[in-house]
């Protein structure tokens, strides 16, 4: 990525991405349609272009795919995709970005679509909008750390901007400060 959109980012993002990089991990971008019509109109024509895929892609919520949450390698946007992106992520809590070691590029997908489902106690299923950062936050607090491994899977860096603040997540309970 260009040193002039990484500038678009707020500082804890751009440390990020240069721990990334020196961990040689793949960074993905999860976006959850649902939360602006603004985030629409930058994510959908992504994924008309064959560089976003639907998570309810294949599942009962198939039709939905213009409010789903949509994952994307960071590596296919443009840098006119990037400044858009950059600029909605200080201004709308629709996005996630995810760092996973190259090994896993085959299964994140899956992955992914997986924790969509949730068991409730009386059998029922449950869509989980983990995708959501409000709730991917909320649920941060709420999940021990054997949960919190199974929803994480492969990836190693999980952040999300609440209300101008830079969250990053890892699979154990500790948030990075340092980064």
């Amino acid at each position: 990525m260009k040193e002039e959109i990484l500038a678009l980012a707020d500082e804890r993002l751009q440390g990020l991405f240069r721990q990334a990089d020196s961990e040689d991990l793949v960074g993905y971008l999860l976006v959850d349609l649902s939360i602006d019509r603004w985030t629409q109109g930058s994510i959908l024509p992504i994924h008309r272009r064959g560089a976003s895929r639907s998570l309810f892609q294949g599942k009962p919520e198939e039709g939905f795919s213009a409010i789903a949450p949509h994952l994307m390698a960071l590596d296919m946007l443009t840098d006119e995709e990037w400044q858009k992106i950059m600029t909605q992520d200080i201004e709308l809590a629709a996005f996630s970005w995810l760092w996973i070691d190259e090994t896993a590029r085959d299964d994140l997908f899956s992955h992914l679509q997986k924790q969509l489902d949730m068991r409730l106690s009386d059998g029922g299923v449950a869509l989980l909008r983990y995708y959501d950062p409000r709730v991917f936050t909320k649920l941060m607090r709420l999940l021990d750390e054997g949960q919190r491994q199974t929803l994480f899977g492969p990836i190693r860096y999980w952040s999300v901007c609440i209300m101008n603040e830079r969250q990053v997540f890892q699979p154990t309970d500790a948030m990075q400060e340092a980064i």
